[in-house]
């Protein structure tokens, strides 16, 4: 059956053929169509036809190709191994719980479903990833922000005790929350916010130069826009 499956993707796919797999990948977000009562029965719309109806929420996950055939992946403290198959065309991930298959997009992130999820228009968006910051303590600091996604700008991030988070910005401040999250050696931060149609946000952060940090988070500020990958600077106060 998975052979099948595999095989069939060839026909609605780019050829991977050029592409390098090998390295890091982020989930930047994950994007599922809302099924519709048709006749008293559940029907799901997989021709792309419904995009605008899509629900949109950032992913935390990271999966490292290692080589031709092996890959692992972190959701939070999480470990998981995989065996990696790629025809050329598609390519196709499988560990003792779940397959992942599909393909790399014009935009080069790579867009993969899973064989356990319900939902069948769920798809899994990743992106090129270069992390080189490992985990670092956060709590009882505050950085200025930058971005260019139209969120981070003029803001300053206070990480308090107990997961508690002060967003600054012109002398008032949004009470939030936020939780950081082991990805291997690495590290993400989840925190919440209004401003942001899915409720929260995250950023993996990629580099600790001392004084600054950098990472990058993809969001979304509009209902209905797709998340915008965005370059995060946090500098300490």
């Amino acid at each position: 059956m998975r052979i099948l499956l595999f095989s069939l993707l060839i026909v609605f796919s780019t050829s991977l053929s050029a592409q390098n797999l090998k390295g890091s990948w982020l989930l930047a977000y994950i994007k599922a169509i809302p099924p519709e009562m048709d006749m008293g029965q559940l029907k799901y719309s997989e021709d792309g036809s419904s995009d605008e109806k899509a629900f949109v929420e950032p992913g935390l996950m990271l999966l490292t190709v290692l080589s031709d055939s092996k890959a692992e992946s972190f959701y939070s403290d999480v470990k998981e191994s995989w065996t990696m198959k790629s025809d050329g065309a598609n390519v196709m991930f499988e560990s003792l719980q779940d397959t992942l298959y599909g393909t790399v997009n014009k935009e080069g992130m790579m867009v993969l479903k899973s064989t356990i999820d319900e939902n069948p228009t769920t798809e899994y968006f990743f992106a090129h990833y270069s992390p080189e910051t490992p985990s670092i303590g956060l709590p009882n600091t505050s950085w200025a922000a930058n971005g260019n996604s139209g969120f981070f700008e003029n803001k300053t991030f206070e990480f308090r005790p107990k997961g508690e988070l002060f967003i600054w910005e012109n002398g008032r401040h949004e009470k939030r929350e936020f939780y950081t999250h082991k990805l291997g050696d690495f590290m993400a931060i989840e925190f919440s916010s209004e401003v942001l149609t899915s409720g929260f946000g995250i950023i993996y952060l990629e580099k600790n130069e001392g004084q600054k940090l950098t990472g990058v988070s993809f969001l979304s500020l509009e209902e209905g826009a797709f998340p915008v990958k965005s370059q995060v600077t946090f500098t300490k106060k």
